[in-house]
């Protein structure tokens, strides 16, 4: 299993990013600003979960997260992880997880199954959070959490 890393631009379009570019951002080793990625004042990231083989989407992992800078800011990184184990939980009440929801391109269904070259109806199984923070929060490597999803297919 591998993933990929698309981010939604100033044009509510999704651009995919390089993994190493997505933990460097999320890790604090670089920003968007240093790397030219025209956002608004949030990254919002899809982290999309293909298989090794056919390269289908296997699920899409959606978070949000507010920018100084171009920086992720620690307050929406414990809202991230906040909203991921209400999630994880089937609790979709929590203010933090419905904060994630909201805000998201009207048509990304569309704009994800074109970045991809899949139809939209392989976008089914959504969640919030996604390797990186799960990475993070559980501290073991990403390929580890990409093992377990594999394993779960």
């Amino acid at each position: 299993m591998h993933v990929i890393y698309l981010v939604v631009d100033g044009d509510d379009q999704f651009i995919k990013i390089q993994q190493a570019l997505a933990e460097d951002i999320w890790n604090g080793r670089t920003t968007t600003t240093d790397n030219n990625i025209q956002l608004k004042d949030e990254l919002k990231m899809v982290s999309v979960l293909c298989d090794d083989e056919s390269l289908e989407p296997r699920m899409c992992f959606f978070v949000k997260l507010e920018l100084d800078s171009g920086a992720i800011t620690n307050r929406s990184r414990f809202a991230a992880y906040d909203a991921m184990s209400h999630h994880l939980r089937q609790r979709f009440d929590a203010d933090a997880a419905s904060e994630q929801l909201i805000g998201w391109p009207t048509d990304w269904q569309r704009q994800l199954a074109i970045a991809l070259d899949v139809p939209p109806k392989r976008l089914c199984n959504v969640g919030i959070g996604g390797p990186l923070l799960m990475a993070d929060l559980w501290g073991i490597p990403i390929d580890r959490i990409l093992e377990y999803f594999e394993e779960a297919n």
